[in-house]
């Protein structure tokens, strides 16, 4: 009886302890990184640039507004639950604490605006104070501005949203799908699918010949565009008992598989293969040089050194290409099978790097200095549940199991390492490109610090089949050459290949250089009462004028003919004579500015497809 009450008595205080300890931890978000798919847009299958709807501009404001109660303020925990990261400010943005970026499309840029409206609304009692007392508003009600990093394709930052573009090995990785025993199985049980459809839905966008299954993603993008916004096409692709149902569904599960093999599904997470998911590679070296630069400034900032700490919120907004491509890389299509499929409109890749802490009295600003003591959490927002979850829903990754959805920044560093492109050269290597930004790129430094902790220096024989990462990463400067030596033999071999073609020029073309020698002029023709020898005779040539009685003709000279009868000014037919009697404005077109000749339409840059 005494050793059961004792054991009893053990129980209960290890319960009432582990309770007390669970009451008293602290988590603190020290950084964020959020990869959004943009709002609803016009499809691709279209006549005109993409432009966000009024509905994905909505979307993308909620989302802001629930990404702002859970790091910045708010204390709803019924949107995406509440993980305030310290030291954000409250009510003015500061563009120094938050990374925005996104490719120079339109509707991308106007969806990180909708949303940056939600994260920080207007604020309506701003108002500025001269010297002279008066208040003035702002404009637009306090409307706050956001630094948003928009990237053209030529730029290299571009690779982050989407890694595929200007990627021939990408692109030839994806395309060998469209060759492969799977989708011809596919394409051939789907065939009368396609016939079904009417070409005239597209309004001449798509081509009759275009209208099968290699075509399932953008036909799928432009049908479910019209289904919510056109009521016809919506009771034709509702309607039951009719040759078009089941139609819509059916085109949404082949354009998920189609997906998922053009972007993703990717057997393991080796770098030397799975091309087709370099747009996840490239994300993944984003995320880790996010977190690597944050711990890294932090550090630097707590030993006193003059850095610009690192934003403690990155947002990365794109499309599904690159959000497919690093579930597969992750592994995440081992804990659902919604991440086989094209994320909805607003849905957001979400990681965080947290710390676990005990006590209420350390400054939350400051990241542990020890590296076990930082954790990486990944949640996944999904937009199409969102009204009946808008929690956020955690996954584990890397294979973990159901439970590990926390993974320590000590074993997830590596692992993101090992499957992320590290840099802008590494990222020309792998895809053979020949963009602007690879032309003679040299990795002279890597994209990241070296981390303070925790990091892997890239050795050699880490990846069977990639090339050396000493070149590419950390030891990549010590090998470099300075700017200004780079410079001046840039400019030695300029000379030299320019000698080198005029010499050739010299022996093959016959070119020769000679000395003009310059020539004095004969002034004989000054000489007065005294034939000359000249050849031009001064100015008037060799012939005597009337008013030059005193000089003397050249030999074999012509004499002046009698000078004539001076007549009156006239010229027939002159528009000065006819401005003169009619005055200067007849028959003029006063032109004010020349502007409208400049003005030329911006080009539409073509959608680049896989």
């Amino acid at each position: 009886m005494f050793v059961r009450t004792s054991i009893a008595a053990l129980a209960s205080a290890w319960v009432a302890a582990a309770q007390t300890s669970s009451q008293n931890t602290t988590y603190r978000t020290h950084a964020a990184f959020a990869f959004v798919r943009t709002g609803e847009r016009t499809p691709f299958l279209s006549n005109g640039p993409q432009t966000l709807t009024a509905l994905g501009a909505k979307q993308m404001y909620t989302l802001g507004e629930n990404f702002r109660t859970r790091y910045i303020a708010g204390d709803s925990p019924q949107r995406l639950g509440v993980q305030r990261i310290a030291g954000l400010s409250v009510d003015t943005i500061n563009n120094d604490q938050i990374w925005v970026q996104t490719l120079d499309e339109p509707y991308l840029i106007a969806s990180a605006q909708a949303f940056m409206q939600g994260l920080y609304p207007p604020r309506n009692s701003s108002t500025g104070q001269l010297a002279d007392g008066t208040s003035v508003d702002y404009a637009f009600s306090g409307y706050q501005y956001t630094n948003i990093r928009s990237a053209s394709q030529s730029d290299p930052d571009s690779r982050s949203i989407s890694g595929s573009l200007n990627c021939p090995v990408a692109q030839t990785a994806a395309l060998n799908y469209f060759s492969s025993q799977d989708f011809r199985a596919m394409e051939s049980a789907n065939a009368d699918l396609f016939d079904k459809l009417d070409v005239n839905w597209f309004n001449g966008t798509l081509p009759q010949s275009f209208l099968d299954a290699r075509s399932a993603i953008e036909i799928d993008d432009y049908l479910s565009y019209q289904y919510a916004h056109n009521s016809t096409m919506f009771e034709l692709l509702s309607a039951n008992n009719t040759n078009l149902t089941g139609v819509y569904a059916q085109l949404g599960y082949l354009a998920d598989q189609i997906a998922w093999n053009v972007y993703g599904n990717t057997s393991s997470s080796a770098r030397a293969s799975n091309n087709q998911a370099i747009s996840g590679k490239t994300l993944a070296g984003s995320l880790l040089n996010s977190f690597r630069t944050r711990i890294a400034s932090q550090l630097s900032l707590s030993d006193g050194a003059l850095v610009t700490p690192s934003p403690p919120l990155s947002l990365y907004f794109g499309e599904e290409d690159a959000m497919i491509s690093l579930a597969a890389l992750l592994r995440l299509d081992t804990q659902s099978p919604y991440f086989r499929t094209i994320p909805s409109y607003s849905s957001a890749m979400i990681f965080e790097l947290f710390s676990v802490s005990n006590s209420t009295t350390t400054d939350a600003t400051q990241i542990p200095t020890d590296p076990s003591a930082l954790w990486v959490r990944f949640s996944f927002h999904n937009a199409t549940a969102a009204q009946n979850n808008p929690q956020l829903t955690a996954y584990p990754v890397f294979g973990n199991g159901p439970s590990n959805t926390e993974i320590p920044w000590t074993e997830f560093e590596p692992l993101v390492a090992a499957i992320a492109v590290s840099g802008v050269a590494h990222w020309c290597d792998m895809c053979s490109s020949e963009t602007i930004f690879c032309t003679g790129v040299q990795d002279s430094r890597p994209d990241f610090p070296d981390a303070p902790y925790g990091g892997r220096r890239p050795k050699k024989g880490d990846d069977d089949d990639d090339d050396d990462d000493d070149r590419r990463g950390f030891n990549a400067k010590a090998n470099a050459l300075a700017p200004a030596v780079a410079g001046v033999i840039g400019a030695v071999v300029t000379l030299v290949v320019a000698a080198l073609v005029f010499a050739l020029l010299m022996l093959c073309a016959g070119l020769r250089f000679h000395r003009v020698h310059k020539q004095t002029p004969n002034l004989n023709f000054l000489k007065r009462n005294k034939p000359t020898t000249a050849t031009l005779g001064g100015f008037k040539g060799s012939a005597k004028m009337a008013s030059d009685p005193d000089l003397a003709l050249a030999q074999n000279g012509a004499a002046m003919p009698d000078p004539v009868k001076k007549a009156g000014h006239e010229r027939v037919g002159s528009w000065e004579l006819k401005q003169k009697e009619l005055g200067k404005d007849v028959g003029e077109r006063n032109r004010e500015s020349l502007d409208a000749d400049d003005v030329v339409p911006r080009a539409v840059e073509p959608r680049n497809g896989v």
